[in-house]
């Protein structure tokens, strides 16, 4: 049943994450924000989204373990799994945007700042405040250097009206979704594992 309820928990915490991303780019795109910002920021968070609902639901639940190493997890997987097959999938990748000379520092600094936190093996409130400043110190990088790049976004959310009642419903639905399916995957996934 554990199983069950862990795929299905997974399957909420994708489509809420999805719902949330499309809703957040329809928001952005009302307000002119230049597409690579969007590409950088809103779907970076929508797609991280699901890792940050569940270690949270698993700090609550003193599951604290699960909270980091599915961070870390969740990184190491995005390098050598995401990436790998992209690159292998794709006969030749030439981004217009010089990313390895313009954003390869701000993707590895979090990493190094992360290693010494945790040499005396605490996590603290202040290292998130330290993590959170890093974050949006990118954002205002890339709002600065975005005017040089327009980056694809969905076209049919171009051509649509804007409505504020549905993007609110579905921003709401998405976030539920990744609630609730974070709170179940800790669950399961605790259960599942002391299973084993």
């Amino acid at each position: 049943m554990d199983f069950i309820i862990f795929i299905l928990s997974m399957g909420g915490l994708i489509y809420g994450a999805d719902f949330i991303i499309k809703e957040s780019e329809r928001i952005a795109l009302h307000f002119d924000i230049p597409h690579f910002v969007i590409g950088a920021t809103l779907i970076a968070f929508g797609t991280s989204l699901p890792e940050m609902a569940a270690s949270i639901s698993a700090n609550a639940k003193d599951a604290g373990d699960i909270a980091v190493s599915n961070v870390i997890g969740s990184n190491i997987f995005n390098i050598s799994l995401v990436l790998a097959v992209v690159f292998l999938i794709s006969k030749k990748i030439e981004p217009s945007r010089d990313i390895f000379a313009k954003d390869s520092t701000w993707a590895i600094m979090p990493i190094f700042v992360f290693i010494l936190m945790g040499i005396d093996g605490v996590i603290s409130a202040f290292d998130g405040v330290i993590l959170l400043v890093l974050m949006a110190a990118y954002i205002l990088f890339l709002a600065k250097d975005s005017n040089e790049l327009e980056g694809d976004i969905d076209t049919d959310l171009i051509k649509e009206k804007f409505a504020w009642g549905r993007t609110s419903l579905f921003l709401g639905v998405g976030f539920a979704l990744v609630i609730f399916g974070a709170d179940f995957a800790i669950d399961s996934a605790t259960n599942i594992a002391r299973g084993f």
